[in-house]
C-alpha cells in the first residue's frame, strides 16, 4: 500500500474510491490492519509534537485576489485549483511529519512499535511476513520482523532457534537479520538461521547471503554454510557437495528434489508435512537420498506412475 494514500486517508483527503481501496486493504490481512494502526499512531503522535500551523485556505485565497487585483489581472488561476494545490502540500507536510516522528521513534529504541513477534511452541509455524517473505520456524524459535514505515531496512532480530527464509526481493530495502553479534544480509536467497546462545549457523540452500561477525565478512551460495560462535571466536566456513537440510520440513525437503532431480513428489498425509531433518544429502542418485529420507524419519516411499509420493 502506498504511505502516500495512507496518508490522504488519514488526512481525509482521499475521494470514494481512494478510501474504499484502503479500507480493503485494511481488512485483506490482520498484518495490513497493524501497520494501518501503526502508521495512524505516528501520525496522531507527530501532530502531539509538530507545532500548530494551520493553513487557512480562505484567508490564502482571499490575499491571492489581492495580488492578482493588484497585477491587474494578469495572472488567471481557478480556486479550485489552488485549493488542490493546498490540499497535496497538506499531504507532503503530513508525510514529512510522520517520517521526522517514526525516525524518532527508531533512534529511540521504539522499534517495537513498528514490529511484530514470531515464535513456534507446539511444533514448526509457517508464516508470510508483510513483505511477502515465508518464514518457517522450528519449536522454540523467536523472532522480531520490522518493516514500517520509512524504514531503508527489512530488518529481524533472531531471539533463538532454527528459522528458514524465504526472502521476497525488494531491490530498494534489503532485509536484514541480526542473530547476536552476527548480521546477515540477504541477496536473493533461501536459507535457514539457527541460533543457540552465542552460536549462530547460516546454511544456504539458493542464491547469496552475506554474513558479518567476528570482524569477518564472507558471502555464502547455494551449499554453503558458516558457524560463529562469539564466545570461543570460531569462524567455521564449510562447502558442501549436498542439500544441507537443518530441521528441514519434509514439505521443504520434497521442493529441493523437485528442483534438483526434476521429478514430481507428493505428501500423503498433512501430519507428515512439517517432519524435521538435520542432516546433509549427498550427492547421489535420487533413489539414495529417498532411502535416507524414509529411515530418518520413519515414512514410506511410493511410485506412482511418474510421481513419488511420501506416506
Amino acid at each position: 500500500m502506498d504511505d502516500v494514500l495512507l496518508t490522504k486517508y488519514v488526512l481525509n483527503e482521499a475521494n470514494e474510491m481512494e478510501a474504499a481501496n484502503v479500507r480493503k486493504w485494511i481488512a485483506a490481512h490482520p498484518d495490513n490492519e497493524k501497520y494501518y494502526l501503526q502508521f495512524r499512531f505516528v501520525w496522531e503522535a507527530s501532530q502531539r509534537l509538530a507545532p500548530e500551523h494551520r493553513v487557512d485556505e480562505e484567508a490564502a485565497w482571499q490575499r491571492f485576489l489581492q495580488r492578482r487585483e493588484r497585477a491587474g489581472g494578469a495572472l488567471q488561476r481557478s480556486r479550485q485549483g489552488v485549493s488542490r494545490r493546498l490540499g497535496w502540500l497538506r499531504i507532503a507536510a503530513g508525510l514529512i511529519l510522520v517520517s521526522i516522528v517514526a525516525y524518532y521513534f527508531l533512534l529511540s529504541g521504539e522499534r517495537q512499535l513498528l514490529g511484530a513477534d514470531y515464535s513456534a511452541t507446539d511444533g514448526p509455524s509457517t508464516d508470510t511476513l508483510t513483505d511477502g517473505s515465508i518464514i518457517t520456524l522450528d519449536v522454540q524459535a523467536s523472532l522480531r520482523f520490522s518493516n514500517g514505515p520509512f524504514q531503508r531496512q527489512r530488518q529481524v532480530k533472531l531471539h533463538g532457534g532454527n528459522v528458514f527464509f524465504r526472502v521476497a526481493p525488494d531491490g530498494d530495502r534489503p532485509f536484514v537479520i541480526q542473530s547476536g553479534e552476527v548480521t546477515v544480509t540477504v541477496l536473493g536467497t533461501a536459507f535457514h538461521v539457527r541460533r543457540s546462545g552465542d552460536e549462530t549457523t547460516v546454511a544456504v540452500e539458493s542464491g547469496k547471503v552475506k554474513v558479518d561477525g567476528l570482524g569477518r565478512v564472507v558471502e555464502l551460495t547455494a551449499r554453503q554454510q558458516v558457524t560463529i560462535n562469539t564466545l570461543t571466536r570460531q569462524f567455521e566456513q564449510d562447502v558442501n557437495s549436498g542439500l544441507i537440510l537443518d530441521h528441514t520440513p519434509l514439505w521443504r525437503i520434497a521442493e529441493l528434489l523437485e528442483e534438483t532431480h526434476g521429478v514430481t513428489i507428493v505428501i500423503a498425509r498433512d501430519q507428515l508435512r512439517d517432519l524435521p531433518m538435520t542432516t546433509t544429502l549427498r550427492d547421489g542418485t535420487l533413489d539414495e537420498r529417498l532411502n535416507i529420507i524414509a529411515e530418518t524419519l520413519g515414512v514410506t516411499v511410493a511410485q506412482q506412475g511418474d510421481t513419488i509420493v511420501f506416506k
